[in-house]
């Protein structure tokens, strides 16, 4: 495996995601894990999105592990993604707003993003979902890319992760949700998926 660590972001970052991605390193290092860490700075998510699959695409790296800037996780999260043996898993996050609603869909249709039901215990096929802590292979990046010229810009529909879901579904690719790598949500304080208010 040779990993690229995907992080677009604005400006700035909160002090909890720069401490989980130092962990996360440090483990990786530890393990012996051929890694490397981008960064892509843009007002635009999905202009610093696809400069990210860009590079992911130039480098031959094997997988990428997206993270959000304002997220944090365990440092063994790419273990724990990689457990799952899919070509895109996610982990769970929730929104940092009320009523913190789940960041994964088991529906989606043109202005609507649907989560029904509760988590299940183990590996479950959703439809999208945010890219807040999402471990895929480049070969779908690859597959997305060659077909549509683009994989992260949004559609009139779609904002530009589940239309990157959407893209990979016409492309053949299942999404899939690891319900036993949960991460958190920096927030005014940090959010997790039991904080979830239930949609209103």
């Amino acid at each position: 495996m040779k990993l690229l660590l995907a992080i677009p972001t604005l400006e700035n970052v909160p002090v909890e995601f720069l401490a989980s991605l130092i962990h996360l390193v440090e483990h990786l290092k530890d393990e012996g894990t051929d890694f490397s860490i981008r960064m892509e700075s843009n007002t635009l998510v999905y202009f610093a999105r696809e400069e990210l699959v860009r590079y992911a695409l130039v480098h031959r790296f094997t997988h990428v592990l997206w993270l959000d800037s304002d997220m944090v996780f365990t440092p063994e999260i790419v273990e724990d993604l990689m457990f799952s043996g899919k070509e895109i898993v996610t982990g769970i996050a929730h929104s940092r707003r009320p009523p913190y609603s789940s960041c994964i869909f088991t529906e989606i249709y043109p202005g609507v993003q649907k989560w029904k039901g509760e988590y299940p215990k183990s590996t479950f096929e959703i439809a999208a979902c945010g890219m807040a802590c999402c471990l895929m292979s480049t070969e779908v990046l690859s597959a997305v890319h060659d077909k549509f010229g683009m994989a992260f810009q949004p559609t009139p529909e779609y904002g530009e992760d589940v239309a990157f879901c959407w893209r990979a579904s016409q492309c053949g690719y299942k999404i899939w949700a690891e319900p036993g790598v949960r991460v958190g949500h920096v927030g005014r304080r940090v959010i997790y998926p039991e904080d979830w208010e239930g949609d209103k």
